[in-house]
């Protein structure tokens, strides 16, 4: 598959397994809740995931597909079970609308990662499919093995800078994304000394605002291959965070295993916004057959993307690359 700047780009929220080892016959089963996790995901009818009862009983249509390059990268499909409204005959009618998105779950052994697509056409949130996919799971991995399993959310630092270290030695670049609001008018204000390039990144930011451009500033290290190194007393930095502070505009931090993430620095309340990160939707589609397109390749980029979002733990479920990442 060849990247053109008109392939879609898929958003994916991270979320994270957790087991519950706490029922005094777990213990039995710890050494393979993993092996057991991905016997429910093995095929499309290996599990089902139904909701509710009676009049509110929904049924997430699901396919599921495993990498040939390594079994235990499990990529899903799961459908909202919606009504639509549609006209036929030039009446109104209600119909059945079963939209998708995908699910990509890292099973390897010690991994814990579940990244759920973005896809509001689908559903309301990545919180909807987290919270369908977990209570079926749980309430099958309670019945077969006594051990419990929650899927959550894992939220970046409120402080940018807190953000930007968990991946300083591999940064390869950070993009600005200008605003599509009107900049608080006690801003400048709040500019910590005269600085140009600000001024002139708020001119940018009028100009695209009149114009309806969308417009980043990217900062990137001088030297190829290095890790770009953010100064935090640099007053251009300092008054870029503060930018993106006051107008919710998000900053990307891009490394250079590929990886994309997206940070939110917004106020208290708005601060905790979930981790995410972007892939090719093409090579996903490739996955299922519906582009004709190398699935080797396809999976190469799958496995990329997923090692560049892991999530390990040790046998106690505890994370071991700090629980400051999660903090919300």
């Amino acid at each position: 598959m060849r990247k053109n700047q008109n392939q879609y780009m898929a958003k994916f929220s991270h979320y994270y397994l957790q087991y519950d080892l706490n029922d005094l016959f777990a213990q039995e089963y710890k050494a393979k809740r993993q092996e057991i996790f991905g016997e429910m995901l093995e095929n499309d009818k290996s599990i089902s995931f139904i909701l509710g009862e009676g009049e509110n009983l929904k049924h997430y249509k699901h396919t599921v597909r495993h990498l040939r390059i390594n079994h235990n990268i499990i990529v899903m499909r799961i459908a909202n079970d919606s009504k639509k409204e549609v006209i036929q005959d030039f009446k109104k009618m209600s119909v059945r609308h079963e939209p998708p998105c995908y699910v990509i779950i890292d099973n390897r052994d010690h991994c814990r990662r579940v990244a759920i697509q973005r896809n509001r056409e689908a559903w309301a949130s990545t919180g909807s499919v987290a919270h369908v996919m977990k209570e079926v799971l749980d309430q099958a991995m309670r019945r077969n093995c006594h051990i419990g399993i929650d899927m959550r959310p894992q939220f970046y630092p409120k402080d940018f800078y807190k953000a930007w270290r968990l991946h300083e030695h591999h940064t390869s670049g950070l993009r600005f994304a200008l605003t599509d609001r009107e900049v608080p008018e006690d801003f400048s204000s709040e500019l910590q000394t005269d600085d140009s390039i600000m001024g002139f990144a708020l001119k940018v930011n009028e100009e695209s605002l009149r114009k309806k451009y969308k417009t980043e500033l990217v900062l990137s290290p001088a030297q190829d291959n290095t890790p770009l190194l953010v100064d935090q007393d640099s007053v251009y930095i300092r008054n870029l965070v503060r930018f993106h502070a006051m107008t919710g505009a998000p900053i990307v931090i891009e490394t250079s295993d590929g990886a994309r993430f997206t940070c939110f620095i917004g106020n208290e309340e708005d601060s905790a916004k979930i981790k995410t990160s972007e892939m090719e939707e093409g090579f996903l589609d490739t996955l299922f057959g519906e582009a004709k397109d190398d699935v080797a390749m396809a999976e190469e980029k799958v496995m990329e993307f997923v090692n560049g979002i892991k999530y390990v733990v040790n046998d106690n479920e505890q994370h071991e690359n700090g629980a400051e990442e999660d903090a919300a």
